[in-house]
């Protein structure tokens, strides 16, 4: 396999993770005159109350798949039984994942306001499952991913000149986030099905992957409600408008913080490849 620089990933990591983060900071001024303070504070609510959802399906699957795959990666057989046992694992816990948020809708009544929009994000959910970017991050192929979400991007830019017209058009918004964040997440899968056969299988070593994926879950969820409650919080006590306002000033805050995490990711893979080939010079 041909070996991939670690500049040239970073460099595409980090312009996809940076766009993600531009990405509404660019529409925003657009949004914030077409659309009303409390649209925008149902969609920031809506978009947060999933993301507990998208943690739950997404357990700590994508790290735990990165750190150990890359062990097996130049071994065909042994990386398609590894990669197929944790995307079984990760459906499950997508199904998982749906089951508790459509309980959540039905029980929560003051929940009634945001159902749709918050449908509407929760399709997040099974992209971000179907999309397998740990596959790419354990291959160290950055391009394809990186061209496909951009073309994505700038897809949901020209229509959210079109279709978000008049403040009831926070629905449309909601929908154009989605295909910007995870609408290249089929053509991900499919890509990633031509070097490398992954497929469900009962056949999975539970109590092998659990303990380590449920560790880094923890960790996650620390970060997770440290990082988002504080928008939940602020829906539940206040109402559409307060949030609108605050969650607008937290977006400056993550593109920074995305910057350093994408220098990371990108590291992971090639570390823990030559760590399981005991090349501890290389490292």
């Amino acid at each position: 396999m041909k070996k991939k620089s670690l500049g040239l990933n970073a460099f595409f990591n980090g312009m996809r993770s940076v766009l993600s983060l531009i990405f509404p900071l660019i529409t925003f001024p657009y949004i914030s005159r077409v659309l009303s303070v409390s649209g925008i504070g149902i969609y920031n609510f809506s978009n947060t109350y999933v993301s507990y959802f998208i943690l739950i399906a997404g357990l700590g699957i994508a790290t735990y798949a990165v750190r150990e795959g890359a062990k097996y990666r130049n071994q065909k057989e042994k990386i398609e039984e590894f990669t197929s046992q944790v995307f079984s694992i990760n459906i499950i816990a997508t199904i998982v994942a749906y089951l508790l948020l459509f309980l959540s809708l039905v029980i929560f009544k003051n929940l009634n306001n945001y159902v749709t929009c918050i449908l509407i994000f929760s399709l997040q959910i099974l992209f971000t499952t179907l999309g397998t970017e740990w596959i790419y991050t354990i291959y160290e192929d950055y391009a394809y991913i990186t061209i496909r979400s951009i073309a994505f991007k700038i897809l949901s830019i020209i229509l959210l000149f079109i279709l978000v017209r008049k403040p009831s058009d926070y629905l449309w918004y909601a929908t154009i986030t989605v295909l910007a964040a995870v609408g290249s997440n089929i053509l991900n899968f499919i890509h990633a099905r031509s070097f490398i056969n992954i497929r469900l299988t009962l056949n999975t070593k539970w109590r092998y992957h659990l303990k380590p994926i449920m560790i880094i879950f923890a960790s996650a969820v620390a970060i997770t409600i440290f990082t988002a409650s504080d928008t939940t919080i602020l829906g539940i006590l206040k109402n559409d408008y307060a949030v609108g306002i605050y969650s607008t000033s937290a977006k400056i805050y993550q593109i920074t913080e995305g910057l350093l995490s994408a220098i990371l990711t990108v590291t992971i893979p090639r570390l823990a490849m030559l760590w399981g080939q005991k090349k501890t010079k290389r490292i």
